[in-house]
């Protein structure tokens, strides 16, 4: 073997070695507060104070006690499932509805394209834009502080890059497997029934991915718009005031709110992969 193909080997093996090691360290990076997170969580103040690395010498249940009945977080966590499925629900009928319409249906005087990027246009608006106006209105006609005035908003924000993910991905759908179903008496509605949403559920389930964990995690809207209907993430913030010194506390109760995500990663962790990947590539 020659002195050229060896050190090619070498140069090889180097590679290796340093990029394993660059993501190992990035998975400690990763992973170590989330463990540190947990543990501490079990730790009385005291002890979070004075050897805030050490493991828990003496754990306790009581943080989370208090803090789900101080923050009121099993309210809370109710309000933020019901923001998250109807939002999710809605998100995902209206877009791949109004995805099958753009990709496959003939509107006449070419008004499909005028409609598609006015959608379009709503990914540019960002949400600071729109939090003043949004807040007036919604107290102005009562929908503030209610289930409907965090719903809406968390639909229209979530549309339009719904609908583009939806519209390129059904663009990829043969025109002829919809002519076939016409030619056979399919109305349009049975064709979306019984053609596209089967054939598209890679894309959405890639949709309900990032429109469940978009609105579970969800702070900005929920903090402005709502005082008593408040979601999770809201409720979690509140043991940053008064509570700031009460660590366990907080800790508690950010563990409280990262579990239902990494429970949903666990569960679904394949066809998270799968979505994404298939998604991604088929649009």
């Amino acid at each position: 073997m020659s002195d050229s193909v060896l050190s090619e080997e070498r140069k090889n093996v180097l590679f290796k070695i340093v990029a394993y090691a660059v993501f190992i360290g990035f998975a400690i990076l990763t992973i170590f507060p989330l463990v540190w997170l947990f543990y501490s969580s079990f730790k009385p103040k005291l002890e979070i104070l004075r050897h805030g690395l050490a493991l828990p010498k003496n754990p306790t249940l009581q943080n989370y006690v208090r803090a789900w009945e101080l923050g009121h977080l099993g309210e809370y966590a109710i309000n933020s499932l019901i923001y998250t499925f109807f939002s999710t629900g809605g998100v995902i009928i209206l877009s791949m509805m109004t995805s099958f319409a753009f990709a496959k249906l003939r509107i006449k005087y070419k008004i499909t394209p005028i409609l598609y990027n006015l959608f379009l246009g709503g990914l540019l608006i960002t949400l600071h834009a729109i939090l003043i106006p949004l807040f007036l209105f919604e107290t102005r006609i009562g929908l503030q502080d209610t289930y409907l005035g965090l719903i809406l908003p968390y639909i229209a924000i979530g549309l339009p890059f719904a609908i583009y993910l939806g519209t390129e991905f059904i663009k990829g759908i043969p025109d002829a497997i919809i002519d076939s179903a016409k030619i056979d008496g399919a109305s349009y509605l049975q064709v979306f029934l019984k053609i596209i949403l089967p054939i598209s559920k890679p894309i959405i389930v890639t949709l309900t991915i990032l429109s469940v964990l978009g609105a579970w995690n969800e702070f900005l809207l929920a903090f402005i718009l709502t005082s008593l209907k408040r979601s999770l993430p809201v409720g979690i913030y509140m043991f940053s005031g008064p509570l700031a010194i009460e660590y366990g506390l907080q800790f508690a109760a950010l563990v409280i709110g990262l579990a239902p995500v990494l429970l949903f990663y666990a569960l679904f962790s394949k066809q998270i992969t799968r979505g994404l990947t298939v998604g991604a590539i088929k649009g």
